[in-house]
């Protein structure tokens, strides 16, 4: 059986070699675990402490000699239980840690007011720490948009949710009416218009303060500014824009 199942529970390699050996040889010594595991002498009692931490494996003395059975397979069960229940009291502390860790990370953004993001993972988190600095009621508008990557076509969709539960309103410039201004056309609190400008970044303004300006060109990457003067600026600009697009 390939190892790469019990992999994904968690279990290592090796774990997942020792535990399915175990399984086929029924208890045995170390050394008849080596012999079927073809795995390495120095490491085969720390593999063992992991397997008996995790409940899958059991040891037993008999005659002086160490002697290991595997747990029966429904015993994985139960080992992902444990596994639920311990994310769950992390994700406890993670939020009672949170308020203090903010506070901590605040500090040194007032002097800080530039955050480069690279790849998805880090447009998503600039879009969403942008969004969830941006209060209720204010507006967010954007231009230089046109149609991306897929992955990141269905990212904004979803981000989209997340504004209009926030109750802010939104008015884009779309380079074209494509594929994204039909993702964009029935949500809510939002104004399109097409003005044929093919730009090779997005710019995103987020209330009075913040700008993200987005580079879908690998390698991928954003920058996130928190600055009014710079908002304003590119509000501006925005705003002579919008007088010259065309509704969608």
């Amino acid at each position: 059986m390939d190892t790469a199942l019990l992999e994904k529970l968690g279990l290592t390699r090796n774990e997942s070699i020792t535990y399915l050996t175990l399984l086929k040889t029924g208890t045995s010594t170390s050394g008849i675990i080596l012999k079927q595991s073809h795995l390495n002498s120095g490491k085969i009692y720390e593999i063992l402490e992991g397997l008996k931490e995790k409940g899958l494996v059991s040891e037993t003395i008999v005659d002086g000699v160490r002697r290991f059975t595997a747990a029966p397979p429904k015993q994985l069960k139960y080992f992902m239980q444990q596994k639920k229940e311990k994310i769950l009291e992390e994700e406890k502390l993670v939020d009672q840690l949170l308020p203090s860790l903010s506070i901590l990370r605040s500090e040194p953004l007032e002097q800080k007011k530039i955050l480069v993001y690279t790849g998805f993972k880090g447009i998503v988190t600039a879009a969403e720490e942008a969004l969830e600095d941006t209060p209720a009621g204010a507006e967010i508008i954007s231009l230089g948009i046109s149609d991306i990557n897929a992955k990141y076509q269905h990212y904004w969709v979803k981000w989209e949710k997340m504004r209009t539960q926030k109750k802010i309103t939104a008015r884009y410039l779309l380079s074209q009416k494509g594929r994204i201004y039909h993702d964009l056309k029935d949500e809510k609190n939002i104004q399109l218009k097409i003005l044929p400008l093919y730009t090779p970044v997005g710019v995103d303004i987020y209330g009075k303060d913040k700008v993200l300006i987005l580079h879908y060109q690998e390698p991928v990457s954003c920058t996130l500014i928190y600055d009014e003067h710079t908002a304003t600026s590119f509000r501006s600009f925005f705003e002579a824009m919008w007088g010259l697009g065309k509704k969608a």
